[in-house]
């Protein structure tokens, strides 16, 4: 007779934990808390399980940190089509050309490279360099390099890059402290009692076959996180390095 195998919940990393109860209440929801004569415990299961999800949900901070890299990744590369436009200018025979990329060198140089530097440096960088490239001696060794429009869209890439970081860092102080441990302790009983129902129900060989597919699907996926802790713990054991914990399993 096959019962739901036993996990150390408290091992699951909070990530883990959260898709695991996830899958479990979605089969629960399949088989029905009725079938196991639960469903006060899945009322309430379901009701602590919304509330860890609140206390995980970092979703929009993530969302937003990859908008931040794609915006510094696109002002970097315009910065740097500027650069090598100006040293393709310095090599052509165009007398007035080259001297206005003399000019823009030099002025290029002062800042240095600025994709090396952190991200408040380069925006700090890039917002005086762009408001150099404006005034009125630069604007026309820009117009005459023709980078008036590659100029303009670094400007505006960088106040959009500061805007963003604005934005995630607003969202990021203002996202739940993070009492998901406490919600756990909710979870743990509630989903080791159902499981208690359920064997119950096995031994005493009252189980119908919804129920031993629920098992034998529910099983599966402790198995397979049996598996996720076995190879993380035989990295620590072995001294090897970890990946770091993402964010939501701190």
């Amino acid at each position: 007779m096959k019962k739901i195998l036993n996990l150390f919940l408290y091992k699951l990393r909070n990530g883990e934990y959260f898709q695991f109860m996830s899958d479990f209440k979605s089969l629960l929801v399949i088989l029905t808390p009725a079938a196991i004569h639960s469903e006060a415990e899945f009322a309430d299961f379901d009701a602590a399980l919304t509330k860890l999800d609140d206390e995980l949900r970092v979703d929009q901070g993530t969302v937003l940190t990859e908008q931040l890299q794609n915006l510094d990744q696109d002002r970097d590369n315009v910065w740097r089509a500027i650069d090598m436009r100006i040293n393709a200018t310095l090599l052509c025979t165009i007398p007035e050309e080259v001297e206005a990329a003399k000019s823009l060198r030099r002025l290029f140089d002062l800042y240095g490279d600025v994709r090396r530097v952190s991200y408040n440096e380069e925006t700090a960088g890039l917002t005086n360099l762009g408001g150099d490239l404006t005034q009125r001696e630069n604007a026309g060794f820009v117009a005459t390099c023709g980078l008036g429009t590659w100029v303009s869209h670094l400007n505006n890439l960088n106040v959009a890059f500061k805007a963003k970081q604005d934005e995630r860092d607003t969202v990021l102080a203002n996202k739940n402290s993070g009492n998901a441990k406490v919600v756990r302790l909710e979870i743990d009983p509630l989903y080791e009692l159902m499981v208690e129902r359920v064997n119950a129900l096995v031994s005493l060989n009252m189980q119908t076959p919804q129920i031993e597919n629920f098992i034998i699907e529910l099983n599966q996926k402790i198995k397979t996180l049996e598996n996720t802790i076995a190879i993380r713990e035989g990295r620590k054991d072995s001294g090897e390095e970890e990946e770091p914990p993402t964010p939501e399993d701190e």
